[in-house]
């Protein structure tokens, strides 16, 4: 199980990141042959099979990456140019950003926004959020975004399925959900 979360791992930095790096060049959504990806994996890992990509693509929990034909890619969480093919959508009322303590007074002084990436990231449950903000806090903080309200101002989101992408949110749009109770921080 460990080899597919390395394998995982590398193949989001190279289809999110750096495909140029491993002379992989992306279509305008973010596609590549699959075949030419399993040798940047073999190169690196030694026996990868397209067997083991598929099994990395149907077993991740987030959707993070596609196969179409002979061709794969990552979803969403780009750092470089890449066109969404799908449309904008009225996204839950409420969605939910989690963080680290120390981004507490920037994003609610100056909202979410998509930093390194080209959109914001977005749970569709405070739990989920809470998860995502332990990648970066042991204690992290949970954000309640009133999706539906900033889009009907004029904020895109983009439902991903497990993850919903978000362009800019302006800080009207955020508040600081409940500090999580130490012994139960899903509460």
């Amino acid at each position: 199980m460990y080899r597919y979360v390395g394998i995982s791992k590398f193949m989001s930095f190279v289809l999110r990141h750096k495909p140029e790096n491993f002379g992989l060049q992306l279509d305008p959504f973010g596609f590549v042959n699959t075949k030419d990806l399993l040798v940047v994996l073999q190169n690196r890992y030694g026996d990868v099979q397209l067997s083991d990509v598929e099994k990395v693509v149907k077993n991740c929990p987030k959707g993070r990456f596609e196969i179409k034909g002979d061709k794969i890619r990552a979803r969403y969480g780009h750092s470089i140019q890449v066109q969404l093919d799908v449309e904008p959508s009225e996204p839950l009322e409420y969605l939910y950003h989690g963080t680290s303590p120390a981004m507490k007074k920037t994003i609610l002084a100056e909202g979410l926004k998509p930093m390194k990436r080209r959109y914001v990231h977005l749970s569709k449950s405070k739990e989920e959020a809470f998860q995502v903000g332990r990648r970066r806090s042991r204690n992290p903080i949970v954000f309640i975004i009133k999706a539906k309200e900033a889009f009907q101002n004029g904020t895109k989101f983009y439902d991903m399925g497990v993850v919903v992408l978000g362009e800019f949110v302006p800080s009207e749009f955020i508040e600081l959900a409940d500090e999580p109770d130490k012994k139960n921080p899903l509460l």
